[in-house]
Formats: C-alpha cells, sequence, structure tokens
C-alpha cells in the first residue's frame, strides 16, 4: 500500500532512539576457533619474511601480477596466428596448438612447483606455531586440520591465480569450433599439471622429514631448494628449444617423451580437446599423467601427518647440539688468513656473512633463486635438439659454452651482493654503530673478498665441468687458460662495480623502494645482462688468440681493478651514510631488544 501513495505514505521505520537502536542491532558473527586459526595461517603463507619489505601489500600485489598476466600475454601474442590479417583460409594447423597448449601446461607447473618450493619452510609448522599456538587451550587435531585446509587454500589460489586468464583467453583467441570444450581441456589439464607439481614437492619434503629427521633436513634444504628451482626453471627456459620440436619429439618413442611430466598433462590437453583421434602417444602420456597425479596426491596425504608429527616433536625437544666449527674446512681458513684475510676487520665480515646467511629461511631462498636460475639460464643457452631423422638428441652449442662462464659469474655476484643487502633482523643493528661506528674499509673490503671467491670458485668450477664436455677446438691449452682469466677476473670486477656504492653492514639495512625500482631492474636484468654476456663472449676469441693477448687482458683486468680500489677508497672518505629515521628512533631508547 505504501508504494500506491509514494512520498504521502507514513515512513516504514519510525524514528527510535540511540537506546533501542543498540538494542536492535544485530549481533556480529562470531568466528569459530577453527576459523580463526585457518585465517592465521593462511595470513601467514603470504606475509611473512620472504616478504620482507616497507610494504607487504604490494609485493604480494606485485607478485600475482608478474605471475598472472604471461598466461594473458601469450593468448594475445597468438591472436595473429590464429587469425590473421587477411584472414587464413585455413586454421592453425595441428603441431603448433600442442605447441601453444604445451606452454600453459608447462607453466602451471613451473609456477606451482615453485611456490610450493617458495614457502618452503611454512609448509609445516615451525617454532612460532609450537611455542606459541600449542600452549594455547587448543586441540592438537584441531590445530592440524586448520594448517591442512589453509595449506589446501592456499594452493588452490595460487593455481587459480595463475591460470585463470590463460583459460578464460586462449578458447577465446583460438576460436575452435567448439570453444567450450577447449576451455574445459585447458582448465583440467592446467589444473591437474599444478597440482601434480604441488603434491610432489609436498611429499618429497614429507618423506625426508618423516625418514632422515629434522637435523639433516635442514642441512640438505638449501640444495633442495635450489635443486628444485633449477629444474622448474630449466623447464621454463627450455620451451623455445623445446616447442619447435615437438611433433618430432613426442613421435619418436624416446623414453625421455615418457619420463618429462609436462608431456604428461600435454597428453592430457590434447586428449580431452580432440579425443582418440590424434596420435596415440597422447593417449599413453594422459593415461601416464592420471597415475602421476594419483600417486603423489597419495604419497602426499599418507606421509603429511607423519611428518607434521614428527616435526612437532623435534622441535619441542630441540635439536642436539653439534659442533659449529666444520674440521674439514679449516685449513682453507687458515689459508685464507694467512693470505688475503690478514686484517681482523676483513676476518670478521668474511666470516660473518659465512655464518648468518643460511640462517634466514629469506636468504635460504634467495639463494636458491639466483642459484637455479643462472643454471637455467647456462642449460637453456648451450643445450639444442639436433634433428637426426625420426630421432631427436640434445647437443651442446659452441657459443653457448662460451656464454656459461659469464652468467654463471653474473647471477652469482649479482645474488650475493642482493642477498647481502636484504634485512635479516634489524633489532640488533645497534650493536654495529656501538661496537664499530659507520663500516670502514676493512670491513667492506671483507664483504667484497667474500663476494669475489665464491664467484671465482663457482666461475672456475663451471670451466671445468664443461671443459669435459667441449669440442676438441674448445679444449686447447690456450682456450681453457682463457676462460680461468675471464672466470676470475670477471668475479673481481663485477664485485668491485657492484660494491662501489656499498656503505652498510651486510643483513642490517633495509633499502625502502621506490617507483625508479622496477626500470632499473629492467635495465640490469634485460638490457645490461644481454649485453655484458655479449660482449665478454665476443672477446674471448681474441683473447685466446695467443699468450701476449692472454698477458694484455690480465694487465687490464688487474688496472682496471686497481682504478676501482682507488675510486672506492675515495667515495668511502668523502660520503657517509646516516641511519633512517627509524633507527634513529630505536637507538639508543630501545635498542632494538623489544617491539613497538
Amino acid at each position: 500500500m505504501s508504494n500506491w501513495f509514494g512520498p504521502l505514505a507514513p515512513p516504514k521505520h519510525p524514528v527510535l532512539s540511540l537506546g533501542a537502536q543498540a538494542q536492535a542491532a544485530t549481533q556480529a558473527r562470531e568466528q569459530s576457533q577453527f576459523e580463526v586459526l585457518v585465517r592465521h595461517l593462511l595470513h601467514r603463507f603470504f606475509h611473512n619474511e620472504l616478504l620482507a619489505s616497507d610494504d607487504e601489500t604490494k609485493r604480494v600485489m606485485q607478485i600475482s601480477y608478474t605471475v598472472a598476466l604471461p598466461g594473458l600475454l601469450v593468448a594475445m601474442f597468438l591472436f595473429p596466428a590464429y587469425h590473421a590479417f587477411p584472414p587464413y583460409p585455413f586454421p592453425r594447423p595441428f603441431w603448433p596448438q600442442v605447441g601453444d597448449h604445451y606452454f600453459y601446461v608447462m607453466y602451471s607447473l613451473v609456477l606451482m612447483g615453485a611456490a610450493t618450493v617458495y614457502e618452503w619452510d611454512l609448509l609445516f609448522p615451525d617454532l612460532l606455531d609450537v611455542f606459541v599456538l600449542s600452549i594455547l587451550p587448543i586441540a592438537n587435531r584441531r590445530l592440524f586440520f586448520a594448517r591442512v585446509l589453509a595449506l589446501a587454500i592456499f594452493l588452490a589460489l595460487v593455481l587459480f591465480g595463475t591460470s585463470i586468464l590463460g583459460t578464460l583467453f586462449l578458447p577465446l583467441v583460438a576460436g575452435l569450433q567448439n570453444p567450450m570444450r577447449h576451455l574445459f581441456a585447458h582448465a583440467i589439464a592446467v589444473t591437474m599439471s599444478g597440482a601434480f607439481a604441488a603434491t610432489t614437492f609436498l611429499a618429497l619434503q614429507g618423506i625426508l622429514l618423516s625418514t632422515v629427521g629434522e637435523r639433516f633436513f635442514r642441512r640438505i634444504t638449501p640444495l633442495l631448494q635450489g635443486g628444485s628451482l633449477m629444474l622448474l626453471l630449466a623447464v621454463l627456459l627450455l620451451y623455445p628449444t623445446l616447442a619447435p620440436s615437438l611433433q618430432t619429439l613426442l613421435l619418436s618413442g624416446s623414453p625421455i617423451v615418457h619420463s618429462f611430466p609436462p608431456f604428461w598433462f600435454l597428453g592430457v590437453y590434447e586428449y580431452l580437446l580432440y579425443g582418440p583421434s590424434i596420435p596415440p602417444i597422447f593417449g599413453e602420456l594422459a593415461q601416464t599423467a592420471c597415475y602421476a597425479l594419483l600417486l603423489m596426491l597419495a604419497a602426499a596425504l599418507l606421509t603429511y601427518p607423519l611428518a607434521y608429527r614428527r616435526r612437532v616433536r623435534q622441535l619441542i625437544e630441540g635439536a642436539s647440539a653439534t659442533a659449529s666449527t666444520n674440521r674439514g674446512i679449516a685449513p682453507l681458513h687458515r689459508l685464507l688468513h694467512a693470505t688475503i684475510l690478514r686484517a681482523p676487520a676483513n676476518r670478521a665480515m668474511f666470516h660473518f656473512i659465512s655464518q648468518t646467511i643460511l640462517r634466514s629461511q629469506r636468504h635460504r631462498v634467495m639463494l636458491a633463486m639466483y642459484a637455479g636460475l643462472g643454471v637455467a639460464l647456462t642449460l637453456a643457452n648451450m643445450v639444442v635438439l639436433r634433428l637426426n631423422g625420426s630421432h631427436v638428441r640434445p647437443a651442446l652449442l659452441s657459443r653457448g659454452i662460451r656464454t656459461a662462464v659469464p652468467i654463471m659469474v653474473f647471477w652469482t655476484v649479482i645474488g650475493l651482493r642482493g642477498i647481502a643487502s636484504a634485512p635479516m633482523d634489524r633489532r640488533g643493528s645497534w650493536l654495529f654503530r656501538v661496537l664499530i661506528g659507520r663500516p670502514k674499509a676493512g670491513h667492506l673490503t671483507g664483504v667484497r673478498l667474500w663476494i669475489t671467491l665464491w664467484a671465482a670458485s663457482i666461475g672456475t668450477g663451471t670451466v671445468l665441468i664443461l671443459h669435459t664436455l667441449s669440442p676438441a677446438d674448445l679444449q686447447r691449452p690456450l682456450v681453457t687458460a682463457g676462460q680461468f682469466l675471464v672466470a676470475i677476473g670477471l668475479s673481481i670486477l663485477l664485485a668491485d662495480l657492484l660494491l662501489l656504492n656499498a656503505r652498510t653492514f651486510p643483513f642490517t639495512h633495509l633499502r625502502k623502494s621506490s617507483i625508479t625500482d622496477f626500470p632499473l631492474m629492467i635495465f640490469r636484468y634485460f638490457i645490461l645482462f644481454p649485453l655484458f654476456v655479449t660482449t665478454v663472449v665476443h672477446f674471448e676469441p681474441k683473447i685466446e688468440a695467443n699468450v701476449a693477448h692472454l698477458a694484455g687482458a690480465l694487465l687490464v683486468l688487474i688496472g682496471a681493478h686497481i682504478l676501482l680500489m682507488h675510486v672506492h677508497a675515495r667515495s668511502l672518505q668523502q660520503v657517509t651514510v646516516d641511519p633512517t629515521q627509524d633507527e634513529a628512533d630505536e637507538f639508543p631508547q630501545r635498542l632494538g631488544l623489544r617491539d613497538t
């Protein structure tokens, strides 16, 4: 009736007093204990020390955009291939479409595997969970199921976020006769691929924790993370090499096809999209994919409770004390102390970095990422597939072998420099200012020596490994000597250049991000890095031409090193670093001994 009279109708709700409104207000929904636990654990997956920065929310959003956009960009890039101008009289051929589909199943596997490895230490309880949550009136079973649910939600969100754009846009771009079937096949294939990667690494960690124990597991964790990321990045970077040869490779009957996981889920994609009319190899690969996914899912479900229980027990009991000194490297330390680490400041900073770099989860993951990226880029530049009739065999390119040393040295130096610049726990950084004051030249020299030694060791190790795989023209003594000279010289000069503006102690300074960071990163990694590798590869044959060229290159490297050291010493005398506003407020009132 009130609708008929409009503005002449009486008010629907009378004017109530504040007391009446307060009594009539509906009570807010009270969250259950289980829901609060799930929310807390899920929040820790997205906000932890791995994302430590001045704005964690912005960092999470940047990572989300970065990993989600390739699915859309690749679909847009493929639009001309499916709808050229003027239009093609024929649709895109079958095998090029297979190459398009391979990218998406491969990308889903790589991203989900990398996300699981990235959150490695949060997949199972840590000290915070055991010594804070376990003393609260929370049943152990409820805490366990809350972690399982939070982990499942996190992995589902990552999988959905990384695949949704490709799932929606590739079927639209392709424009096949049955777009809904294409969308269904795409969604199922990428979901199975990502789920396989996540459950594989989850099962791997569960098996290791259940068998070898916490102490040994901690020792091999950096190697496992580095090796896992290296394999995942190698699969991603080898896509341009594999995509053009998919037809020959899949039809060759090689056992490699049946042992390469991305091919399994490519079989699922093609079988769901085209049915049994396609080559039989896709049906065999789809069957392998189903069996592999079920096996990894069963392994994860069976080992996770056992590993969870053992992890909690070992955290409560504590690991047995072990000697902190490794007797195997004691002679090496004595040699370094007698030669390049004679100054106490150099020696102190050198050992401080060595004892600190693997203690933080963030630094371990960063170390694994840089190492994996360096090895993966090296393999991507060296490995090529040779067609021999109906068979495909891998081969090494001579030019790719030459790029191995500059790639490995570059990523070692820039990675160690970035890790040393990442803060660990700044609450105790006041101790350096009290005992030492501003960093002296000796302390920064210790940092440079530490980075240089590791880069030179990795560079010379790369030369030794590739010497046995190189063709005869790259095994001549002059070539080998030139490779060693390039490895050591680049390690010294890159460390000098990247530490030219270093003014702080490692792991103690938080650098505020700005809008200029992203353009500088683009310039460093996409312009400076390829230019650096190309220049080194161009001059290597000239350096290796004769002994005189080797001697001349050695003199140039020594002169450049002396010049950079002189510039660094002058800059230290002229430039000072003042503490940030947070550090000034913290010192000396609180000394970082309590949280705000």
